[in-house]
């Protein structure tokens, strides 16, 4: 999932707790940091942190395996393959499906990604780099001046607008190594068939909430 699906599904009053539903994600983009979390953390904050990076990649897992990812994914690729000049099609049908998760989301809760980073804004950084430190991430200092970055440029709210949505995924491909240059024909391809992407995710939301705490508290049966 992506970063505001984690938030919707799973967020608490607790800021930290809120800051880890992402974190495992941010560390990894920011410092190339992997979270050890099998370790015993002291304190409240550190322990909220602990227990929302838990969370993530336990909704993660739950996630690449339920039946709603792998129909939604299934549906962008009948929707864009046969016509697609892009490169790692299973790549961009993976990625775009949670973006386009989030812009339901947003769609239907106007108020979610301003809530998402005030809670992110709240949280010190220098308790998340401490927490970081602690888990083992090498390069924790690192995150500081980009996780501000991220609050301050809130770049999620561009999956609202096609173009700049388009634009994402271009410069995606570029971080991860993937070498293409994007086409006009491209970009007409995906502004057509976004309608139809939303369209397919969101009388599925119910469902994967379904899903996604059924096998949760199945999960939790198995401790």
């Amino acid at each position: 999932m992506n970063f505001l699906a984690h938030y919707f599904f799973d967020r608490t009053d607790n800021i930290y707790h809120n800051v880890g539903l992402v974190l495992p994600d941010l560390s990894r983009n920011f410092c190339k940091g992997h979270l050890n979390l099998k370790q015993e953390f002291e304190g409240a904050d550190f322990n909220a942190l602990k227990s929302g990076s838990l969370k993530h990649l336990a909704k993660d897992k739950i996630f690449h395996q339920s039946v709603f990812f792998k129909e939604a994914q299934k549906s962008v690729s009948l929707l864009l393959d046969h016509e697609a000049q892009w490169p790692r099609k299973w790549f961009l049908n993976h990625v775009l499906t949670e973006i386009m998760l989030d812009r339901v989301l947003m769609d239907a809760n106007p108020q979610l990604c301003s809530d998402f980073y005030r809670d992110l804004g709240e949280a010190d950084p220098d308790v998340i780099v401490s927490f970081l430190e602690k888990g083992g991430v090498v390069n924790a200092q690192l995150f500081k001046e980009r996780y501000l970055k991220f609050l301050e440029y809130q770049f999620i709210f561009n999956y609202l607008h096609n173009e700049k949505l388009i634009i994402a995924l271009s410069r995606l491909y570029l971080k991860v190594g993937i070498q293409y240059e994007w086409q006009k024909a491209d970009e007409d391809l995906l502004n057509r068939h976004f309608v139809a992407i939303l369209d397919t995710i969101a009388p599925q939301i119910d469902y994967l909430t379904k899903e996604l705490k059924l096998n949760i508290d199945e999960n939790n049966k198995q401790l």
